[in-house]
């Protein structure tokens, strides 16, 4: 599963010094490139919009963003703190602010900071997720034996609650075609660089999730299970727009019913696009897909059912003469 909250997060309003000069198209450039994980273009526009207008506090936050993706972390760290002198109930960025502390190893400090943010909003499971990692960090530094065997037990007690929703979400006439499929933790492919939430291997007959999401709320990985099923009950490396959208339905539909207050920023986005409507939430997965790999087809085997599913044929429409991709992992 990759995220669809692409272009969501930085929109950018109109930013005027005191000149009264417009850097919002600067701004628009830089989130651009910054969706794109173009860190160094997005930062040379924000060093643009910065010198024009040094007062304009949301600069410094994206400034940090891009920092960040470029491992900067002592200039990011720095940016972030800018920001939230003017914002300090941002959790959402003091979340950031933490997660670069920790990739500086600084676990003490990542720790008080995602503790902050935490108790600003006790629903985020970011927030909560971040804070189980950073304890974790801690004891691996004085006893790391201890450290891992504890983060094993957490994940495979994690892992089980997580299914068990699953398998109580979906009807046992489904699950029954995924009972040779292994679900785990563990390291995800990365795809445009930023790396899968969860994918499906058809090799390995395996469903993982990534290792980040191990200290996550059980129906927050579950949400992931689901979305992740729809691909393994196929049984085949193909997947499609189709297939996709129907993914994400399922997994916003299971969001929608099992999140009980629970927090997370991409099933947030899925849910709300889904209430908006079914059509809504299938044109920003298409959208998102379409980018990541303009050659995905729009139909794949099973969806929609195989009888509505043109192969290679003599008819020369192009839904007709498409043909069909495989793939090593299915996000």
């Amino acid at each position: 599963m990759v995220s669809i909250i692409q272009n969501y997060k930085y929109r950018t309003l109109p930013l005027k010094n005191f000149n009264g000069i417009d850097v919002s198209d600067i701004l628009a450039k830089g989130n651009k490139a910054l969706n794109e994980n173009k860190f160094n273009e997005a930062l040379k526009y924000y060093n643009q919009a910065v010198n024009i207008n040094p007062d304009e506090i949301k600069i410094y936050k994206q400034m940090a963003k891009a920092q960040f993706g470029l491992k900067d972390y002592a200039s990011a760290e720095k940016n972030f703190k800018i920001y939230l002198e003017e914002n300090p109930d941002d959790s959402d960025i003091l979340i950031e602010l933490g997660e670069t502390q920790r990739q500086m190893g600084y676990y003490h400090k990542a720790l008080n900071t995602f503790t902050c943010a935490y108790k600003l909003d006790n629903a985020n499971d970011l927030a909560k997720r971040s804070m189980l990692t950073a304890k974790n960090d801690i004891l691996a530094v004085y006893s790391p034996i201890r450290a891992r065997k504890e983060k094993e037990a957490y994940a495979k007690n994690n892992l089980q609650q997580a299914l068990k929703m699953t398998v109580d979400y979906l009807t046992p006439e489904y699950m029954k075609n995924l009972k040779d499929i292994t679900f785990q933790f563990g390291k995800t492919a990365s795809m445009g660089g930023t790396g899968n939430i969860a994918q499906y291997e058809n090799s390995k007959k395996s469903i993982t999730v990534s290792n980040s999401y191990i200290y996550a709320s059980p129906q927050v990985i579950a949400a992931y299970l689901s979305h992740e099923s729809v691909h393994a009950h196929d049984k085949d490396p193909y997947t499609s727009v189709c297939e996709e959208q129907d993914a994400y339905e399922v997994a916003a539909k299971f969001w929608i019913k099992n999140s009980n207050g629970i927090k997370d920023p991409e099933m947030d986005y899925a849910a709300e696009l889904y209430r908006k409507s079914p059509d809504t939430l299938k044109t920003r997965v298409e959208e998102i897909y379409t980018l990541r790999d303009p050659s995905i087809s729009q139909t794949s085997p099973n969806h929609p059912p195989q009888k509505f599913f043109h192969w290679n044929t003599k008819n020369n429409s192009s839904a007709a003469s498409q043909s069909i991709k495989t793939y090593d992992v299915i996000a």
